[in-house]
């Protein structure tokens, strides 16, 4: 597994040091150990966790800036924050789902890694951002997700502090033009959208650079049944 890391981490333009690779493979074993009993994720196999959670996490390293804080919205097993945390100690991150089961297995891995800088917590989205703890209190949110882009960023965009960044991993670009409207109604601006392949992935990602121009209108987010059935435009 550890020769797949490092392969992984070349392709994504990210340098590990060996402590660096051997945590990673720790925390890809205690994934697929707990998969067992919770449902985490379907990649389970070493090549596909390595370019579908690993590789996929680390394209976006380069645009995180050092120091920042970080908040991994809806991060499941721990991909993209986890993997993140792991070869940049010196961001701040919050993990959060809003599965139970999943915070507690992220809390035990931290913990087992010794990731200080690293927190798991559990909640929904839509209601931590109107928390004042969280709300515009991040450099950077992330998250990656098959959501649409407008409920993602209207999930994601309020955590964020003005000037700072929301970054979402998509599959495709497409959904950025469409998303515009929206973005700004959530005081964002379609800064970038980064496309890159996969190995063994036969369609392109992206990730969809949003930058924040100025705080989030108290009105959002909004509850998530009306986030659904009125997505904004």
């Amino acid at each position: 597994m550890i020769q797949l890391i490092e392969e992984a981490a070349s392709r994504a333009g990210v340098m590990l040091t060996a402590s660096m690779a051997e945590e990673t493979a720790a925390f890809c074993s205690y994934v697929k150990e707990a998969n067992e009993k919770i449902n985490l994720t379907s990649i389970t196999e070493d090549e596909a966790m390595a370019s579908l959670h690993l590789e996929d996490s680390w394209h976006a390293v380069r645009h995180i800036p050092l120091h920042a804080r970080l908040i991994d919205i809806g991060t499941g097993a721990g991909f993209p924050g986890m993997a993140l945390a792991l070869v940049r100690p010196d961001l701040e991150l919050v993990l959060l789902d809003a599965t139970r089961k999943k915070v507690e297995f992220l809390t035990e891995s931290i913990g087992k890694l010794g990731l200080a800088h690293v927190r798991a917590v559990w909640g929904r989205a839509e209601e931590l951002a109107r928390d004042p703890r969280y709300r515009d209190r991040f450099d950077l949110a992330i998250a990656r997700a098959v959501t649409a882009l407008p409920e993602l960023a209207e999930l994601s965009l309020p955590f964020v502090r003005k000037g700072g960044l929301f970054i979402a991993m998509k599959g495709s670009d497409s959904e950025a033009e469409q998303a515009s409207g929206a973005i700004s109604k959530l005081k964002g601006q379609l800064e970038d959208v980064v496309t890159y392949g996969l190995s063994g992935l036969d369609h392109p990602r992206s990730l969809v650079l949003v930058r924040k121009l100025d705080k989030t209108p108290r009105a959002y987010p909004r509850r998530m049944a009306a986030i659904r059935k009125s997505p904004l435009t």
